[in-house]
């Protein structure tokens, strides 16, 4: 094996060692073969171009190529002769990356590693995979290669409230350590054959070069070790941007970037087990007949109960800046507007806002923000203590007809496959869901189905004492002793619920409360669980199994007090009925008009007028991405533009001329920094001015170009060693003659690199940062 296929397998290694911090973000471990698998395929196809000859600038297009191939193999359709992608393949994987980039939007760090999020990992653990071989295997810097690798990290870091841990740190500055040995030896290989240990004659006493490595090697493990202990004696930060919560109320576990919380539900329990209410709130309403007040929703079902995911802060979801319209609402359903004014008491240390579902505003103190993928605005440094506040909303007017002629849902979408989503579903529960829902063909039929299976003709009972089940899972043991309060009622719809493939989710908040005078109140017996299905074009519809005797549970539902008789047979209420009902008004009441019933945002979109916050927040975000570019280009083009001002500064130092010393001592600097950006480092310190021009002489340069440089060494050598210096004419003609000479022998691809990354800036920087760190 020849030093340079060495080095790429080597920068191989280093790159899957790097991977390792993508625990953090990714769910298990059972991403890890594919990405190796990818890396891997780089590694091969760098070694092969290099070894066909292709030319250097074609090779990372050899690596994207053999990247594409890889992600056809593994994630395409529709393959000619199975390997070659088609137009259907690209534009499979097309969608595949849509729906990654909106699940990346919803949900919260670690993410399953779905095939849309998969197939983005992939292709960038390969391009990070193709710039690492690039940089350590064809043009000889592995130092930049760190560069790439850590970029594998930052992902982890700015998302994962734990960080990445030691092991992944460990790993990655493990490979890149080798990755800078193997390179530091392909250097030395080129120099010529190495001196050795024990050798004779003029060669006794010169130390092996071994022994620098060694040297190196020990300071590289001991530097590892040090940054993996240090940290551990630094007293963490609290960063505000993330929010941590924990089953049962237990602390957090003081990992710098989360707060203590309280779980919703754990905050449910305690609330229905209070023996005498207690005020929480009053809220002031234009709503004559209010609705349920939701503090959070779940999402994650654990196998014993419901979580919340994690709840991302970011600083633009601040609340003050607008509520963005996640409601998943059409134009076309219609809603009815809402101002509500609520008034804390009781309800102190909630970390979570009670509002009413589909907000667009909310005007409150503090700092908090809105959550898109559970819809709730909380808080990492506030609570609702002493709090006043109030905000609009947008409630829809259910109907029976509405719901039932809804779209049935995308298999496909982000939504379904995140709100279905279930490990390891219990067999007698999906069997007993689908004798509930047999014959049954939309998905409203389904869920008044599954609503109405939980009623006291089924056995079901109310009781916040319940029996110890003889089941390992929560849901069977609820099932089968039939007692319990609501949240065990929420969440055995809300599991059944996707097993029969309906979106699904629990909420978690307070009931319609009690009307005393112009205000309703709210009390801790009020305190509630209820299920939200998914419905395409209306948003999440509220679905109550709990007894209508249970604490917290309102008035029936209109468009779920109906009964299945048989399959595919729902009655229900007289139209007036359900739309009396639905509207919370009296008989006498008039209708709503439905011009002011349309969602304002949606109308807007269907209008073709865009929401100004929208534009506003595509407008900032293009902004940040715009000065992320600008900072990257400044990083990129700020070795060049340095070098060109130092050599402009020293031919100007020459042609002056009025200091002679300093005069010859920037043209000799100028030749020899040339030399390091076209040959990557021909002056090893070890050359006189005189036997470097004796050197460059054997090796080809031409007469004119060897009398310049002549005359520059004799000036460098006077400039060192001359008790007295005098000025040398000519020495800016000789150097601009010397750099064309040494351009003119050197490639142009290394010409190219020595102009886009000199060389001896990136050195020069390297040895100033040295210097800062051993000055005393």
């Amino acid at each position: 094996m020849n030093r340079r296929t060495y080095v790429s397998i080597v920068a191989g290694v280093a790159t899957l060692l790097s991977t390792t911090s993508l625990s953090g973000v990714l769910e298990g471990w059972s991403w890890l073969p594919v990405v190796v698998g990818s890396v891997i395929v780089v590694t091969l196809a760098g070694v092969g171009a290099r070894a066909l000859r292709t030319p250097a600038w074609l090779q990372p297009v050899v690596g994207a190529v053999a990247v594409l191939l890889y992600t056809t193999v593994v994630f395409g359709h529709d393959r000619f002769l199975g390997i070659i992608p088609t137009p259907n393949t690209i534009s499979g994987l097309r969608t595949d990356v849509s729906t990654a980039f909106a699940d990346i939007a919803e949900l919260a760090a670690p993410v399953p590693p779905r095939p849309g999020i998969l197939l983005l990992t992939v292709c960038g653990v390969g391009l990070v995979a193709i710039v690492v071989d690039l940089l350590a295997s064809v043009l000889g810097r592995a130092a930049l290669a760190g560069l790439p690798l850590l970029g594998l990290y930052t992902v982890p870091v700015a998302v994962d409230r734990d960080g990445i841990g030691w092991i992944p740190f460990a790993l990655g500055a493990a490979g890149f350590c080798w990755l800078l040995a193997a390179q530091h030896g392909t250097t030395l290989h080129s120099w010529g054959r190495p001196f050795r240990a024990g050798s004779t004659g003029a060669d006794s006493d010169v130390r092996p070069v071994g022994a620098g490595s060694l040297v190196a090697g020990r300071l590289g493990v001991f530097g590892i070790i040090l940054a993996v202990l240090l940290p551990a004696g630094v007293p963490a930060l609290s960063a505000e941007g993330l929010h941590s919560l924990f089953e049962g109320g237990l602390p957090g576990t003081g990992g710098g970037r989360t707060v203590t919380a309280i779980n919703p539900v754990t905050e449910l329990r305690g609330q229905l087990t209070q023996e005498s209410p207690v005020e929480l709130l009053r809220i002031n309403t234009d709503d004559a007949d209010p609705f349920y007040l939701r503090l959070a929703t779940l999402e994650r079902f654990n196998g014993s109960g419901w979580t919340l995911r994690d709840m991302t802060a970011k600083q633009d979801a601040r609340v003050r800046n607008g509520v963005p319209n996640v409601s998943g609402v059409d134009a076309k359903t219609p809603t009815r507007k809402q101002k509500t004014t609520i008034e804390i008491s009781g309800l102190s240390q909630s970390r979570y806002l009670p509002l009413y579902s589909n907000p667009s505003s909310v005007d409150v103190d503090g700092d908090w923000r809105f959550d898109r993928g559970s819809e709730a605005v909380f808080s990492t440094v506030d609570t609702t203590e002493g709090l006043k506040y109030s905000f609009d909303s947008r409630r829809v007017l259910y109907s029976a007809e509405m719901l039932r002629s809804a779209p049935e849902p995308q298999e496909g979408s982000s939504t379904f496959r995140r709100y279905t989503e279930l490990d390891d579903p219990v067999p007698s529960v999906q069997q007993q869901v689908d004798e509930i829902t047999a014959g049954l063909t939309t998905q409203y039929e389904k869920a008044v189905a599954l609503n109405s299976f939980f009623s006291e003709e089924n056995g079901f009972q109310y009781d916040l004492k319940t029996a110890a089940g003889t089941s390992e899972s929560a849901i069977v043991s609820f099932l089968e002793n039939r007692r319990g309060y609501c949240e065990q009622y929420a969440s055995a719809m809300a599991y059944m619920a996707r097993l029969a493939k309906l979106p699904a989710r629990v909420a978690i908040g307070f009931g319609f409360g009690t009307q005393e005078g112009n205000s309703r109140k709210i009390t801790s017996h009020d305190a509630h669980a209820w299920v939200e299905i998914y419905f395409t074009g209306i948003g999440w519809v509220p679905f109550d199994p709990t007894p209508s005797d249970g604490a917290g549970s309102g008035e029936d539902l209109a468009w779920v007090d109906a009964e299945v008789t048989e399959a595919g047979d729902v009655t229900e209420r007289t139209p007036a009925e359900q739309e009396r009902a639905a509207i919370g008004a009296s008989p006498e009441a008039p209708k709503p008009t439905p011009s002011k019933s349309i969602n304002p945002g949606a109308a807007d979109q269907a209008t073709g007028v865009p929401d100004l916050r929208s534009i506003l927040s595509t407008v900032r975000t293009i902004l940040w991405w715009a000065l992320g570019v600008l900072v990257v280009l400044a990083l990129l083009i700020a070795p060049a533009l340095v070098r060109r001002r130092v050599r402009a500064q020293r031919l100007a130092a020459v042609g002056q001329g009025r200091d002679p010393a300093a005069a010859a001592h920037a043209a000799w600097d100028e030749v020899i920094d040339t030399l390091v950006d076209l040959d990557g480092g021909a002056d090893s310190g070890a050359d006189t001015p005189r036997g470097l021009s004796h050197r460059l002489r054997a090796d080809g340069l031409d007469g004119s170009a060897q009398g310049a440089l002549t005359l520059l060494a004799q000036a460098e050598e006077q400039a060192r060693y001359a008790p007295r210096v005098t000025a040398v004419p000519g020495l800016a003609e000789a150097v601009v003659t010397v750099r064309a000479a040494l351009h003119q022998r050197t490639p142009r691809r290394r010409r190219i690199m020595a102009e886009i990354v000199p060389a001896s800036t990136i050195e020069r920087a390297g040895s100033a940062v040295r210097s800062l760190r051993h000055r005393p």
